[in-house]
C-alpha cells in the first residue's frame, strides 16, 4: 500500500464527463502528496513553483506544460515566496471521445504524457516549455476552455472537447520538435517502453487461453498493473479484464462457427475452466448464450 492517497477520478469528476479546470495559485495549490487515476496537465500561465513527481524536485516557470500521469505520485510546493498562476487540466480520456480512438491515435501525446514519464532517468523531465508564439496560442485555447466550463451554456461539453483537442495535438507536434532534439538513448527508451506495451496486447493475443495474471502481462509492458489497465484503457477502450474478456470471447465465437466442438471444450481452449463463467461472460459480450449464437450460424 502507498503512504499518500490516490484518488478515484468518480469522486473527483463527473461520470457522464470526466473533466474539469482549475486555477491553482500559492494560495490553492495541493501540496500534500497524492496521485489520481486520471491525467493531469499543467500549464504555468505566471510566476515560477516547485513541482515534486516521482521523488524528484522540478522548477516550473512560465510556459511550462508538465503531465501527471495516473497513478504517479506528485505535489506542488511554492517557490520562495514567488506568485505563481498555473491552469490545471483534469480529465480521463474518454471525456474527449468514447471510442478513445481520437487520443490513442496521437502517438506523441501519448508518449509525453503517458510513456515518457515512466522512465526515471534524471535528465527526463515530466513537462515540456512551449516557445512564445506557441504559448500565446496555448493561453488562449485554456482561457476559453476555462470560460466554457464557468458558463455551462449548451453546448458547453462539445466546445470543451473541441478546445482540448486542439491542445494535445499542439502538445503532441511540440513533443515531436522536442524529440527531435532528445538523444538517441532517450529517444530509443521511449521507443522500448512503447512497444513493450504494443507487446504486452499481443501477448494477450496470442496467450488468451492461458491462465493470464494482470501483474504477469503488465510487467511484460514494463509498466505497474494499475497503469497498464489504465493504459489498455487509453489504447484499446477496455480495462485488462474486459480486453482479455473480449479476446478471449471472440476466439470462442470463431470456434463455434468453425468446428463441432462442444460448448465446454470451447469454454476450456479459450481459457475458462468454469463453464457458467464462460456463459455469463459470452452473453454478456455477444447478447445471447454460446448455443444460440452457434444456432444462428448454421
Amino acid at each position: 500500500m502507498s503512504d499518500y492517497p490516490i484518488y478515484v477520478y468518480k469522486g473527483l469528476l463527473d461520470e457522464q464527463f470526466p473533466f474539469k479546470i482549475e486555477v491553482r495559485t500559492p494560495l490553492n495549490m495541493n501540496r500534500f502528496q497524492h496521485a489520481h487515476e486520471h491525467l493531469q496537465l499543467c500549464y504555468m500561465m505566471s510566476g515560477s513553483c516547485l513541482h515534486w513527481a516521482a521523488g524528484r524536485q522540478y522548477v516550473l516557470t512560465k510556459g511550462d506544460l508538465f503531465s501527471i500521469p495516473p497513478f504517479q505520485e506528485h505535489r506542488l510546493e511554492p517557490r520562495d515566496s514567488m506568485d505563481f498562476e498555473m491552469i490545471q487540466v483534469d480529465f480521463m480520456p474518454h471525456a474527449i471521445n468514447e471510442s478513445f480512438q481520437d487520443l490513442a491515435q496521437m502517438q506523441t501525446f501519448v508518449d509525453f504524457a503517458y510513456i515518457r514519464p515512466l522512465i526515471s532517468e534524471a535528465d527526463l523531465l515530466p513537462k515540456m516549455s512551449f516557445p512564445p508564439p506557441t504559448q500565446t496560442v496555448v493561453e488562449n485555447l485554456l482561457n476559453v476552455i476555462l470560460s466554457e466550463w464557468e458558463e455551462q451554456e449548451e453546448g458547453y461539453r462539445l466546445a470543451i472537447k473541441a478546445e482540448l483537442l486542439k491542445l494535445l495535438v499542439i502538445t503532441g507536434r511540440q513533443y515531436k520538435r522536442y524529440s527531435q532534439t532528445q538523444s538517441q538513448h532517450e529517444r530509443n527508451r521511449v521507443a522500448h517502453h512503447r512497444e513493450a506495451f504494443y507487446e504486452a496486447i499481443g501477448y494477450m493475443e496470442t496467450h488468451y487461453n492461458e491462465d493470464l495474471h494482470l501483474e504477469e502481462v503488465s510487467a511484460k509492458a514494463l509498466m505497474a498493473p494499475s497503469y497498464f489497465s489504465n493504459m489498455l484503457k487509453l489504447v484499446r477502450g477496455k480495462s485488462y479484464i474486459e480486453l482479455l474478456s473480449a479476446i478471449r470471447i471472440q476466439a470462442s465465437m470463431e470456434l463455434l462457427g468453425g468446428t463441432d466442438l462442444n460448448v465446454t471444450e470451447i469454454a476450456t481452449r479459450v481459457g475458462y475452466n468454469h463453464i457458467s463463467h464462460f456463459n455469463r461472460t459470452f452473453k454478456k459480450h455477444a447478447g445471447v448464450t454460446p448455443g444460440d449464437y452457434r444456432r444462428h450460424q448454421t
